[in-house]
C-alpha cells in the first residue's frame, strides 16, 4: 500500500484495525504532546470519554505542565493507566503527522502511546460494563504523573498500556541513570603519549561497566538480564589535541533478583577513576505473581481473541507501573506494537496489532476485569 497522508478510511476496517481507532489515532498523534504540553490534548480525552459514559476529574501534578486525567464508569472493573505525553521528536522527519503504509500505522506516540489510547477509547464505546482509566501526563520525563496519581482505593488490579507485542509483562526491569565525567591531560595531537585522552578513559569505563555481573544476570522472561546503554558522549575539540574532558550519559537496566543498591554498588566501584558519578533515577525492578486475578483475566481476554494462550514477556522499559506497583496495585503491562522502534524516528505500529488490542480490552472490560 502506497503511503499517503493519514485521514478518514471508506471501509469499515484497514488490515484488521477498526476505522474508528485509526481516526482517533490520527487525531491524537496530530497534538504534540511532548512533556509540558498535554493540555493539548486533554480536549480530546475529554470528549471521547464523555461519549463513553464516564464521569472525568482532574488531578494537578506538582512540576508538570498538564494534569492527569482520571476517569470512572460506576465502580470497580480493570483500571487502565497510559500516558499521554510523546518522546520528544529530535531527528523524527514528520512527527506529528500520522501516515499509514504497507500496514502500518507511523508517527510520533503510534506506539508509545497513542494507538493503544486510541484501541481503549473505541473499546470503552462499545461496551456498559464498570472500568476506571488514568491518563497521566509527565512520564517520559520524571514520571511525576503516575507518581501523584491517586487511583481509587478498591483497586485490585492495573492494565499499563505501552508496547509488548500483545504479550503479558507481568515484570519489568529495575534502571539506573548514569552521568559521568572524566579528566584527561592535553597534549598535542600528533604525540597522545604525552597525554591522557579523557575520552579514552570514558570509552574504557564504558566497556568495564558492560563486563559487571549485573549484565549476566538472567531471568526467565527478560532475553538480556542486564545490559548498558551509552546514550550520549562528548569530549575534545580537534583531532589535533588530546581531549582533556569527556561526559557520558549512560543508562543501565536488570531484571528481577537483584536490587537498585546493589547493582549500584557494583557501578561505584568499577568507576573509582572518574571525576565525578552523578546516578539518578534508581528504580526497583518489579514482578506480579500470575496468579494475580488481573493478569488471569486479561490472560483470558487476550486467548479468547488470539485463539491461544499469550505469551509472556519482561518489559525492559520504566513504564507507569513502577509507581502503580509501589502503590500496592497488582500490574501488568501489555499494548500493541513493538517497544524497540518507541522513540525513533520510524516509530510505527503494525495495524494487524492495533485492531486486535481493541477486541481484548473489549473482551477485559466486558469480563468484569
Amino acid at each position: 500500500m502506497e503511503g499517503r497522508q493519514f485521514g478518514p478510511f471508506e471501509t469499515g476496517e484497514l488490515f484488521g484495525c477498526p476505522r474508528d481507532v485509526l481516526d482517533l489515532a490520527g487525531e491524537l498523534i496530530r497534538c504534540p504532546t511532548v512533556a509540558g504540553r498535554e493540555r493539548l490534548i486533554s480536549e480530546i480525552l475529554a470528549r471521547e470519554l464523555t461519549q463513553a459514559g464516564c464521569s472525568i476529574s482532574w488531578q494537578k501534578v506538582t512540576g508538570a505542565g498538564g494534569k492527569n486525567l482520571v476517569a470512572s464508569r460506576g465502580d470497580g472493573g480493570p483500571l487502565f493507566v497510559t500516558h499521554v505525553d510523546v518522546y520528544p521528536a529530535y531527528g523524527h522527519p514528520d512527527p506529528f503527522a500520522s501516515d499509514v503504509r504497507d500496514g502500518y500505522f507511523i508517527g510520533r506516540g503510534a506506539v508509545d502511546t497513542k494507538g493503544q489510547i486510541a484501541a481503549l477509547l473505541s473499546g470503552l464505546k462499545q461496551t456498559e460494563e464498570p472500568v476506571q482509566i488514568a491518563f497521566v501526563v509527565d512520564e517520559e520525563t520524571l514520571g511525576r504523573g503516575s507518581e501523584e496519581l491517586e487511583p481509587p482505593p478498591w483497586i485490585t488490579g492495573a492494565v499499563v498500556l505501552e508496547p509488548t507485542g500483545l504479550r503479558l509483562a507481568p515484570a519489568e526491569a529495575g534502571s539506573i541513570s548514569l552521568q559521568l565525567r572524566f579528566t584527561g591531560r592535553e597534549a598535542h595531537g600528533a604525540m597522545p603519549w604525552a597525554g591522557e585522552s579523557a575520552v579514552d578513559t570514558a570509552v574504557s569505563h564504558y566497556y568495564k561497566l558492560k563486563e559487571l555481573s549485573f549484565t549476566r544476570h538472567s531471568h526467565r522472561l527478560f532475553s538480556y538480564g542486564g545490559w548498558v546503554n551509552l546514550g550520549r558522549i562528548e569530549g575534545g575539540s580537534d583531532t589535533m589535541l588530546v581531549p582533556p574532558r569527556c561526559i557520558m550519559e549512560l543508562e543501565t537496566g536488570f531484571a528481577p533478583g537483584l536490587d537498585a543498591d546493589s547493582v549500584a554498588e557494583q557501578i561505584h566501584e568499577a568507576l573509582e577513576s572518574a571525576e565525578s558519578v552523578y546516578m539518578e533515577d534508581l528504580w526497583e525492578p518489579w514482578e506480579t505473581s500470575q496468579d494475580e486475578p488481573i493478569i488471569r483475566e486479561l490472560a483470558r481476554a487476550a486467548g479468547r481473541v488470539q485463539g491461544s494462550e499469550p505469551g509472556l514477556w519482561g518489559m525492559p522499559s520504566w513504564t507507569d507501573g513502577a509507581n502503580l506497583v509501589r502503590k500496592g496495585i497488582p500490574t501488568v503491562v501489555f499494548g500493541a506494537g513493538d517497544l524497540a522502534v518507541a522513540h525513533t524516528s520510524d516509530e510505527r505500529m503494525p495495524l494487524d496489532q492495533l485492531g486486535e488490542l481493541n477486541r481484548i480490552l473489549i473482551e477485559l472490560i466486558r469480563s468484569g476485569g
